[in-house]
């Protein structure tokens, strides 16, 4: 009986010692996971420019790093350049930096132009850099299935920060156009041309409070916001 009851204390003892021992290597290795994939984006730079004299708006450009901090500038016919600050989410940055992997971007010497062209629909010139290696192409149609998403994504951003601003210039110099602007918002969500919809959570709150904007906007804010949330 005493030597059954020894092993037992033996057996508790070797648990209690080993248990925390197992959850620390647990969390090792997972903030090593996740340093390692921090790492793997924070050498790169993306850069995205959109030309065609004859749109109202001729010239839309993106400027970020790996980790999504950089600069969306944009300029209208007749109108001073726009520069504002960009600040993009890890799942927009995850979603290019697997279509460049994809693509193999900067191993491969594929010309994505389509053999016909299409300048009048405007010129794309995309550039991509990460361990010491830059590659930039320039088109303005492909029938690549990837540089096509990735070129969709990029054009999304643009409407998403585009929408932004608007958002940000009515509320403080136009309030009662603020109705049309989330009109706006809404066909762009529902027609999935916002690259990052909860991009528009911080603005649609201070809409849906501000009691100097119509009453009709701060209702649609909360919609837009529920439907945000539920991912429609």
């Amino acid at each position: 009986m005493r030597n059954l009851t020894l092993a037992l204390f033996t057996a508790i003892l070797l648990f209690t010692f080993k248990t925390p021992v197992f959850s620390q290597t647990s969390i090792e290795i997972s903030q090593a996971l996740t340093s390692n994939s921090r790492d793997a984006g924070a050498g790169a730079h993306f850069h995205y420019l959109f030309e065609n004299p004859r749109f109202t708006t001729p010239v839309q450009e993106l400027d970020f790093d790996g980790s999504g901090q950089g600069k969306f500038r944009f300029q209208r016919k007749d109108s001073d350049e726009i520069v504002n600050k960009l600040a993009l989410s890890s799942e927009v940055l995850s979603q290019l930096q697997l279509l460049f992997d994809d693509l193999n971007f900067l191993a491969s010497s594929e010309n994505y132009q389509h053999k016909k062209d299409f300048s009048h629909l405007g010129n794309m010139t995309i550039t991509y850099s990460r361990a010491g290696k830059e590659r930039t192409v320039k088109f303005n149609y492909t029938d690549n299935q990837s540089m096509n998403r990735l070129s969709e994504i990029f054009r999304n951003i643009v409407t998403q920060e585009t929408r932004v601003f608007e958002l940000e210039a009515v509320l403080q110099n136009d309030p009662i156009s603020t109705p049309a602007q989330l009109r706006f918002l809404e066909s762009e969500l529902k027609s999935n041309h916002i690259a990052d919809p909860r991009r528009f959570e911080p603005i649609l709150k201070t809409i849906k409070l501000d009691e100097g904007v119509p009453l009709i906007a701060r209702n649609h804010a909360e919609r837009l916001l529920q439907m945000i949330r539920k991912g429609k």
